[in-house]
């Protein structure tokens, strides 16, 4: 699900930030045992006097970034998940109320699921998924929510501009009254979730997947980044973060984020061997910013109305993701397509190439008008200097 920046994706979905989501802010340190951020990794190298000098970050460092992961675990337990290529792990949830209900465990976030479904059906603030990118921390995230709910979102009463840029994201999504009471309950049941569920078992998670993210770490930086290199720098997403996320699966998320480079959030697999599925992700991210376009240009009023549109735009990713692997590493192609058609629901048998290349084209339909349009402009991406 790509957004913000240059990244375009499917328009009910989308959260267009305001420049103001570029963040300023430190690493928080605080002590009440919520999630912290994964700091971008450096390196440095002894020159002939034997002082080791700093070298520059790397570039797409790969991260876990546990309060995103704990506001969009909340999200998963809370969304109604009937999307093509579902928004969060096939299955998430399920399996997080079973861990919950082995350990006769209620948390205020489950307590007010009703209520706070409802909301987020009728309101749209699916678009909020993507606020924690512009935070280093929970606890920084959190303090700037409350802040916000303390100024009852009048932007006027911020004290300085700096804050008035912090709260703007905040204030684009809860826009009322009603869309800010809410985002309290919200925070209430994410808070308590974190504390009393999520946080120790995140732990326990990254723990059991550490081989996952050094396989997936050595797959993306000793292979296959400087194959994606053009396709980024051409796209204006020279630098980033690759952040594998526990409750995404094949619906990635892309934005701003507070490191002022790009950051994408991808799929955390369970397993080293299935380390390759990070870049299948990383793939329907990156073209994003081509999709809506090549949509919009090819289809007509009436059908953006209709939702026909949205419908292509999701496809599209998924077809631009395929398009941009045939250019760069066709190897992925076939491993590409059997993964996103296990994300549609399909069965994925060992069939003929040709036979998965139908199944792929008719699970993900797009007229040839959009088909044309979304080659065209992988290979003027490519063609760029």
């Amino acid at each position: 699900m790509a957004r913000s920046m240059c990244i375009v994706g499917m328009p009910s979905r989308v959260f267009l930030l305001a420049s103001a989501l570029l963040l300023a802010g430190c690493v928080s340190t605080g002590s009440t045992g919520a999630p912290m951020a994964t700091p971008a990794p450096t390196s440095t190298t002894a020159p002939a006097g034997g002082t080791p000098a700093a070298q520059p970050p790397l570039r797409w460092p790969v991260r876990t970034l546990p309060h995103v992961d704990l506001w969009l675990h909340a999200f998963a337990m809370l969304s109604d998940d009937s999307a093509a290529v579902p928004l969060y792990r096939r299955g998430y949830r399920d399996s997080i109320t079973v861990i919950k209900n082995q350990r006769n465990l209620l948390t205020a976030l489950d307590g007010n699921r009703e209520t706070l479904a409802r909301g987020l059906r009728g309101a749209g603030y699916l678009d909020a998924q993507f606020l924690p990118f512009g935070f280093a921390s929970w606890e920084e995230m959190r303090a700037t929510i409350e802040q916000f709910l303390q100024l009852n979102g009048d932007m006027r009463r911020a004290p300085t501009r700096d804050v008035a840029m912090r709260l703007a994201p905040l204030a684009a999504v809860f826009a009322t009254a009603t869309d800010r009471e809410w985002l309290r309950l919200f925070l209430t049941g994410v808070e308590d979730e974190g504390v009393r569920f999520l946080v120790p078992e995140h732990q326990k998670m990254l723990r059991e997947r550490a081989a996952t993210i050094t396989a997936v770490d050595s797959l993306w930086q000793q292979v296959y980044r400087t194959k994606f290199e053009r396709f980024l720098n051409n796209t204006s997403q020279r630098q980033g973060d690759l952040v594998l996320s526990l409750p995404l699966g094949g619906e990635g998320r892309t934005g701003a984020g507070y490191t002022g480079r790009t950051m994408v959030a991808v799929t955390y697999p369970a397993r080293p061997a299935d380390a390759v599925e990070v870049l299948f992700v990383f793939a329907h991210e990156a073209t994003g910013a081509l999709v809506g376009p090549a949509v919009y240009d090819n289809t007509t009023p009436a059908e953006q109305r209709t939702g026909v549109t949205a419908r292509y735009v999701s496809s599209g990713q998924v077809q631009a993701g395929a398009m941009l692997l045939t250019k760069l590493a066709p190897e992925l192609l076939p491993g590409y397509q059997r993964y996103y058609l296990r994300q549609a629901g399909q069965r994925v048998t060992s069939e003929a190439r040709s036979a998965t290349d139908s199944t792929f084209n008719a699970t993900f339909p797009l007229p040839t008008s959009i088909r044309d349009a979304l080659a065209k402009q992988i290979d003027i991406v490519l063609s760029g200097i």
